[in-house]
């Protein structure tokens, strides 16, 4: 229950976080995230391996990114990419654990399967890219209201359908690999959470861990695609 209260509060807070602050605030608001975060990761000890010191890069490359996101994209846009690697997390936890039968990873996480590493890699782009379908083609909601949360308009407006999918698959992957990967050095830490800030959920790292590789690879297709 704790886990679950802490998640909602999280969830919604967010929510406000990303649609109901000022520019500074936001701004503030993520350096504030991603400082705390490294702190938790370099206050560890036995972090001597190449796990950590990817994590600890990837966060100074979020770092570096904040003045671009606050200042170059809309509030859309960074809720896109969170959704992103939101419904990837959620959806290979719960495909893994209903139709799972495959390890792949047992010595990094023995939770993940094979199967719930497909559907988070895959079903994500696949609801989004439908949802997208069906609200620009077939109108089934108001899409002003679409575009004011979802970046995903301007998404198939620039690339088209099927390169939407490719891109956010391929966030999903980057989500997967960054998760992956701070599991993996917590597992040679011996450590279960990065902190106990959070109830039932860890540190502020350990909830971030999969945005930190998922928000570049979505930054730079927009900068550079």
């Amino acid at each position: 229950m704790k886990r679950i209260i802490t998640g909602l509060t999280l969830g919604l807070a967010a929510l406000c976080f990303v649609f109901l602050t000022s520019n500074f605030i936001f701004q503030l608001g993520l350096y504030g995230i991603l400082i705390i975060s490294s702190i938790e990761l370099l206050r560890q000890k036995n972090k001597n391996n190449i796990f950590v010191w990817i994590i600890f890069v990837m966060v100074l490359v979020n770092i570096l990114l904040v003045k671009t996101i606050t200042e170059d994209f809309s509030r859309s846009f960074f809720f896109t990419v969170l959704l992103i690697s939101v419904l990837t997390d959620v959806l290979a936890l719960v495909f893994g654990k209903l139709i799972g039968h495959i390890k792949i990873v047992p010595s990094i996480s023995p939770n993940k399967t094979l199967e719930g590493f497909i559907s988070g890699l895959f079903l994500p782009a696949t609801l989004l890219v439908t949802l997208s379908f069906f609200v620009l083609e077939k109108g089934i909601l108001n899409s002003d209201t679409f575009s004011k949360y979802l970046y995903l308009d301007s998404m198939i407006f620039e690339w088209g359908y099927f390169s939407s999918f490719m891109i956010i698959t391929l966030c999903s992957l980057a989500s997967i690999f960054g998760d992956l990967v701070a599991s993996k050095a917590k597992r040679l830490m011996n450590v279960k959470d990065f902190s106990n800030l959070l109830p039932g959920h860890g540190g502020i790292l350990d909830r971030v861990d999969s945005h930190l590789c998922c928000i570049p690879i979505f930054v730079s297709s927009n900068i550079f695609l």
